[in-house]
């Protein structure tokens, strides 16, 4: 499984996101990668290494998409069909319904 690209979290931030965007991208706990920094700040380099990162790591929102790997991966669903899809999960559709939705999809999005 792939990893998300490191970038400055904006969900999961304290200061800068610095932590929150480590702790996502190697999947750990953001209060563990804090206190590595709090540890390293008083008996190392955190803080410069902190500083390093909040100016070297892009923000969220700024860092560019990371495109899709196409190696027999299926197109993107619409939201229409996941929504129906869930909606037939729940056993609020039939099996039937479910059909003529996929089927008026792929005739509503042909040439």
């Amino acid at each position: 499984m792939a990893r998300p690209q490191l970038v400055r979290s904006e969900r999961d931030k304290v200061i800068a996101g610095v932590c929150g965007g480590l702790a996502e991208h190697f999947d750990i706990d953001p209060v563990l990668v804090r206190v590595a920094f709090v540890v390293a700040a008083l008996f190392g380099p955190g803080l410069l290494a902190y500083v390093v990162l909040w100016i070297a790591v892009p923000r969220e929102s700024a860092a560019p998409a990371v495109p899709a790997p196409s190696g027999g991966a299926p197109p993107p669903r619409s939201a229409a069909l996941r929504l129906a899809e869930e909606r037939f999960a729940r056993g609020e559709i039939t099996a039937e319904e479910l059909s003529t939705i996929r089927a008026d999809l792929e005739g509503a999005t042909g040439p």
